[in-house]
């Protein structure tokens, strides 16, 4: 572990290592963070304002993370498999840790493209 998240608001700071967020998604003006153990925590920022935490605090670090439509960034290395037809997103590390998700046809048809591409 090296790289870490850190939001810091008011009177609380949440620290998370890079390699074990899995996904942050957007709840109104809250988002909730969850890492590789299945713990969601509860932040009180709006979900740009937690990408711009990211960019500004690990800048070119981020290639993992894609923002996925209007509702979540998520750590492509624990995408498993992507069901556009279903709307379905599968994060998982092929153990321990399995979480379904929906998000846009477009959304998803993009993150396919864009993860066929890293693979060439």
């Amino acid at each position: 572990m090296g790289t870490y998240l850190t939001i810091s608001k008011g009177t609380e700071m949440l620290r998370v290592p890079i390699d074990r967020l899995i996904y942050i998604e957007s709840d109104g003006n809250y988002c909730y963070v969850e890492t590789h153990d299945g713990r969601r925590s509860l932040v009180t920022m709006q979900l740009g304002q937690l990408e711009d935490t990211l960019n500004s605090q690990l800048g070119e670090d981020i290639t993992n993370l894609v923002r996925l439509g209007r509702g979540l960034i998520i750590n492509t290395d624990y995408v498993h498999q992507i069901d556009i037809a279903r709307q379905r997103l599968v994060l998982s590390d092929c153990d321990r840790y399995w979480r379904e998700l929906t998000a846009s046809k477009i959304a998803l048809t993009q993150l396919k493209t864009l993860l066929e591409t890293d693979n060439d």
